[in-house]
């Protein structure tokens, strides 16, 4: 027979949801969540910020900012679903359901969250004419992958590869690049004009400025370049300096004698 249900029924039901009982079933259910969330997360940063975006690159791409909206989205939201519920007087089957279900979702948006991330990851450090410029994955004309030299047809998965682009001697072709430029596609995106840097590395070193110039201008950034030259086992009075051109905010490229890369900062070179 039909059951009439009062108000104060639903009252009832409702309020057990707040019982102390209850609550401490949910929020329990939300710590173990936020734990295995917390745990992914923070494998996914020593990926992201020992690999993909070593500093000071995060920085000058805004990989941070990109990161920490993804985690604090996807591990806040899951174990927040997790405790909405989360119901000791639910059956076991019945809620483990509901959590697979929020965990599915939450590792989906979490992957799509990474894939943007490892798109816009930095892959090429291109060393052009008179400067440097940072370019990032999906940046690149994936189609002239093939069309660069052996051991630069792959886009690096384990930080971003230093490399020469040089111009082309055909009138034809500087022309189009002149064009590209103006359209905001630079010789470094465009890999059949890529070269092994090994090869350019005495030309860089003679276009760039002596660590004397920017420590003049900047003598706040002296420990970061003592640091530099001491990783790279060189006198810091010998490094030079080259711009470093990237999407949010432009650095510096430190050459140790010879032209080899000693490390990046994130400050602008001296004109």
């Amino acid at each position: 027979m039909f059951r009439y249900r009062s108000h104060s029924d639903e009252s009832r039901r409702e309020c057990s949801s707040f019982k102390p009982k209850t609550m401490k079933f949910r929020l329990r259910a939300c710590a173990f969540h936020l734990i295995g969330s917390g745990l992914v997360a923070a494998a996914a940063w020593l990926l992201v910020f020992t690999v993909w975006y070593p500093s000071p690159l995060a920085y000058m791409l805004g990989g941070t900012g990109l990161f920490l909206l993804v985690v604090v989205v996807d591990v806040v939201m899951g174990p927040a679903l997790t405790a909405v519920v989360a119901s000791e007087r639910k059956p076991r089957t019945e809620f483990r359901r509901d959590v697979s279900i929020i965990i599915a979702l939450q590792l989906a948006a979490f992957a799509y969250g990474l894939h943007v991330m490892a798109q816009a990851r930095p892959a090429v450090i291109a060393f052009e004419v008179d400067l440097f410029r940072l370019v990032a994955a999906a940046e690149v004309a994936d189609e002239q992958l093939d069309l660069a030299p052996p051991g630069l047809q792959q886009l690096s998965w384990r930080g971003p590869v230093t490399l020469a682009a040089i111009k082309p001697s055909d009138e034809k072709e500087q022309f189009d690049t002149i064009q590209l430029g103006l359209a905001g596609i630079h010789l470094a995106a465009l890999p059949r004009y890529w070269r092994h840097y090994d090869d350019h590395a005495g030309l860089a070193w003679e276009s760039a400025l002596p660590i004397a110039k920017v420590l003049n201008q900047q003598p706040n950034l002296k420990q970061e370049i003592d640091k530099i030259a001491s990783h790279a086992k060189v006198d810091a009075a010998s490094l030079r300096v080259l711009p470093l051109l990237a999407r949010r905010v432009e650095g510096m490229v430190l050459l140790a004698p010879g032209g080899r890369v000693a490390g990046l900062l994130a400050a602008t070179a001296p004109p």
